[in-house]
């Protein structure tokens, strides 16, 4: 990277000279992945399957109050109801918007940012868990904004296909009594077959 070279805005495409890691350290909306951020235990994945043929995924079907609803631009949803605010708990599969990286935990990390344009402008995260799955990488974070808060996770996995699949959930305060759900979505996510 040439001395020059103007540091990449949040949002922005990549500025000319830096990588997608170099990018992804420069935006001050997500902060740098330590040791120090913990493994999570993992539920016992769920019989309940949502299978998503795009990605090569099988991902948990969530009971009540969850629902399945219009897919696009994702390959599958299932939304949580809207609350007075507007916000809604989403979770969702699709083949991996952002360029593959060499490692999985750096295409999680990238993935993760990616999430950042499905909350609030001005959101920040705050890594929670980060830890290898099989096929991948799992992460849950908090993402602040304003005086709120969500949880969320992603889950970057190869199911086969020609690109990763991702698997992506995020639950706003206003329905924390479904904050336990992320963990059943990031014990359950796997390959189909």
């Amino acid at each position: 990277m040439s001395p020059t070279a103007a540091a990449p805005s949040p949002g922005s495409s990549l500025a000319p000279g830096y990588t997608a890691m170099e990018a992804l350290y420069a935006d001050p909306r997500v902060p740098k992945l330590t040791g120090r951020v913990k493994r999570m235990s993992l539920a016992s994945p769920t019989r309940k399957l949502v299978k998503d043929r795009r990605t090569g995924l099988a991902v948990p079907n969530l009971s009540k109050p969850w629902k399945s609803y219009g897919a696009a631009p994702f390959t599958t949803k299932q939304v949580l109801p809207k609350t007075r605010a507007g916000q809604r708990g989403m979770f969702v599969t699709c083949p991996l918007p952002i360029m593959r990286q060499k490692s999985p935990r750096d295409t999680a990390l990238l993935a993760a940012r990616w999430t950042l344009n499905h909350h609030p402008e001005g959101s920040k995260i705050t890594w929670m868990a980060s830890q290898p799955v099989k096929h991948g990488w799992m992460l849950v974070y908090r993402v602040k904004y304003g005086k709120h808060q969500s949880r969320a996770a992603v889950v970057v996995m190869d199911g086969g296909m020609s690109k990763p699949g991702l698997a992506f959930v995020t639950v706003p305060d206003s329905q924390y009594k479904q904050w336990r759900d992320i963990g059943r979505v990031v014990a359950g996510v796997r390959v189909l077959g």
